[in-house]
């Protein structure tokens, strides 16, 4: 009953919301002829039983047993909410069963008919300001590019949405061309499609094995193991979020950032992978390497090892071919466009232009690889590069003479006849190879390095617990059907975490409102005050660090200590605003830019403050708020940059020299409380001693 129960209560809660939105829409003179919707005035599952085009896709429906937490696909469907239905036609689904040598409905697999009916439906919940898509929000959403991806649908998956010229409209999923758009339901849209969309359940390896593009690739991906790693790695099956013990989470109402937010445990713990292969034409091309061994030879002069031989052991994480090819893969997957975030990021100003950038530990045992997505037109002026692009171990030129392009990443091309969204992750082709070299590790990590704290943890990112809408600038964490969702995470759901005590660790979703870095923030919590919450870095080059944290001051925070390796670093730490500029030196960035500071003076400054062990927040990050004039978000909104927030600071925890070959973990254990003990954990950074050690004539560290 409590499964049912958290649904009844959601529907009957935002069902007169949902039709107050519906009245207030059809009076707009603003909105295109062309977006109209044909109204139809009943349900989604009335709408798919009533229209006879749809009845084979609705008899899949009816089949398929898939539940949301106990509660049916079509009966889902009945209820209020705010789906977008891709619906086959009755000619699109035959095709299908032909294709595939079913003679009727009733012989597709009651799984199989689940999958194909979550793979159609994106279920955008109940909220005020969630919606179903309309091609108007299509058109919206590809704006100048050739392709782009939707939500995620209920299977899990994001779709992929392209303009086609010759059908002179849109196609989802790299299979389905919308021939009807906008039926306008009660609960959502639905849009007619003419092909039935790819539910493959292969795994990543599986659908790599396929494509005659990265056969060379591939055949390593076997010989290391990996294939068969991933393969075996689909879903936790031990994982069951209706726990007895994690029934206080689900609803659970927590005081943290001011206000009041309902958290959820995760509903799945899923596996997920990431390949970047280099397609055999490139390998051929660029590098000479047309067979295993030449790609074996190539591994060894960067990692050393035996000369090759077919009975080597390749399955040895340290053998060098394991290294290289182990270091192209990532334990999660995302779609393209959210391998970085943008919430947040201020990208849109040509004076503060800035690459959106995230640092993840690879498959390859104890490295970290850098994932820059272009956006600094300043940048892409001098150096090349494609907007809105992927590129893999990007120079940002910081600190030599150097500039690396860095490898780009290919967006998936739906008209190559391969489907590269497997049921445990995708891959990607590559246009050259990426290692971890001496001299990747001395251009590219020899930088600032910033990375959200989620980037840290998997799990979060292969079960779509991030959210990255840049757009949830008025959504209430009060609400309990908000789309950017809080996650309460028990021991055991992250790999590498550990809560002691009667703590908890929260996960407070994205929304460009908070002075957050991309949004998103981690909180050590607990009912009292003993939160104990230990967790792991990303590797890094041996070498000497400032680890400094990111995080927003508050008078509801408390004190903790820091601990590296078990070893406590530093005095307790106040995340507490009080007499905070007095004690940190604190000057807006902007007025030690003014005309009133000469250059001495605000170096001086800055000086005083990094002295201290603070630093300003940074100048390429932002939160939407009105009455500040010093910025706008993507959306318009006026915006507050973080390095004029005396709340949005950066503060050194520690100095010390981290070893590349060493899990390094972070311990924060509560001191002190007001009411709830409450530490925010939103972004760190680990700065290496050639960045933050520069004086004198050397190139300073930047302000963003």
């Amino acid at each position: 009953m409590k499964n049912v129960s958290k649904y009844i209560y959601a529907w009957l809660v935002m069902g007169m919301t949902g039709l107050m939105a519906l009245s207030f829409g059809a009076c707009s003179d603003d909105i295109p002829a062309d977006s109209y919707y044909s109204y139809t005035g009943q349900l989604m599952s009335d709408y798919l039983k009533d229209n006879n085009n749809y009845s084979q896709f609705t008899a899949i429906v009816n089949r398929a047993a898939g539940s949301q937490r106990g509660v049916n696909i079509m009966d889902l469907l009945a209820t209020y909410g705010k789906y977008t239905c891709f619906a086959p036609t009755n000619a699109a689904v035959n095709a299908y069963l032909a294709e595939n040598g079913y003679n009727s409905i009733e012989e597709i697999p009651v799984d199989v008919c689940d999958t194909i009916a979550r793979t159609h439906l994106i279920n955008s919940g109940v909220s005020t300001e969630a919606h179903p898509y309309s091609e108007a929000d299509f058109t919206e959403l590809l704006g100048e590019a050739k392709s782009a991806d939707l939500p995620v649908n209920m299977n899990g998956r994001y779709l992929s949405l392209e303009w086609v010229d010759s059908a002179a409209s849109y196609r989802i999923g790299g299979t389905g061309i919308i021939t009807h758009a906008n039926d306008s339901v009660d609960n959502g849209i639905v849009h007619t499609i003419n092909a039935v969309l790819s539910s493959s359940n292969k795994t990543v390896a599986d659908l790599m094995a396929q494509d005659e593009r990265v056969k060379l690739f591939s055949e390593a991906l076997t010989l290391t193991g990996l294939a068969e790693y991933i393969a075996n790695h689909i879903k936790d099956e031990t994982w069951d979020p209706d726990k007895e013990e994690y029934e206080p989470y689900h609803g659970k109402r927590i005081y943290s950032g001011a206000q009041w937010n309902y958290c959820y445990v995760p509903e799945t713990r899923d596996y997920k992978f990431t390949v970047f292969a280099c397609p055999d034409e490139v390998l051929a091309t660029q590098y000479g390497i047309t067979d295993v061994q030449g790609l074996y030879n190539y591994a060894k002069g960067i990692y050393g090892g035996p000369d090759y031989s077919a009975t080597l052991d390749f399955t040895d994480p340290q053998n060098p071919l394991h290294r290289l090819i182990s270091y192209h893969c990532l334990p999660f997957a995302q779609s393209y466009d959210h391998y970085t975030s943008l919430c947040s990021i201020k990208t849109n100003d040509t004076k503060a232009y800035v690459n959106p950038v995230e640092w993840y530990s690879t498959m390859d045992t104890l490295t970290t690889i850098k994932i820059t997505r272009m956006k600094s037109a300043a940048e892409m002026r001098v150096y090349g590069g494609v907007e809105d692009e992927m590129y893999l171990n990007r120079s940002d030129n910081n600190r030599s003479n150097v500039h690396w392009p860095g490898v780009h990443v290919n967006r998936p091309d739906s008209e190559s006849g391969y489907d590269q969204n497997a049921r445990n992750g995708t891959y990607f082709l590559i246009d050259g190879l990426v290692d971890y070299s001496e001299e990747t590790k001395n251009e590219i990590f020899n930088t600032r390095i910033r990375f959200d704290i989620i980037d840290c943890f998997p799990e979060m990112l292969s079960n779509n617990l991030r959210n990255y809408d840049e757009t949830h600038t008025t959504t209430s964490s009060e609400d309990p059907a908000s789309p950017a969702r809080n996650y309460i995470l028990p021991n055991g759901y992250l790999d590498g975490v550990k809560v002691n005590t009667d703590g908890f660790f929260l996960y407070q979703g994205a929304r460009n409102t908070y002075w957050s870095y991309e949004g998103d923030e981690f909180n050590c919590c607990s009912d009292v005050n003993s939160y104990d919450v230990e967790f792991y870095l990303p590797s890094v080059p041996t070498g000497t660090y400032q680890i400094r944290l990111g995080f927003a001051d508050m008078p509801t925070r408390g004190i903790c200590q820091f601990y590296l390796d078990g070893e406590p670093k530093g005095v307790p730490f106040d995340e507490r605003d009080t007499n905070f500029e007095m004690r940190t030196g604190y000057v807006p960035l902007s007025t030690l830019d003014g005309s009133s500071y000469t250059s001495e003076e605000r170096e001086a400054a800055k000086k005083n403050m990094h002295n201290l062990g603070w630093y300003h927040g940074p100048k390429g990050v932002f939160n939407a708020t009105a009455g500040h004039k010093d910025g706008r978000d993507a959306l318009g909104n006026v915006a507050q940059i973080f390095s004029d927030n005396p709340r949005t600071v950066r503060y050194v925890l520690s100095t010390e020299t981290l070893e590349e070959h060493v899990r390094h973990k972070i311990r924060i254990k509560s001191i002190w409380a007001v009411g709830t003990a409450l530490i925010m954990l939103d972004y760190l950074e680990l700065v290496p001693k050639s960045v933050y050690g520069v004086e004198g004539e050397g190139r300073a560290e930047d302000d963003y």
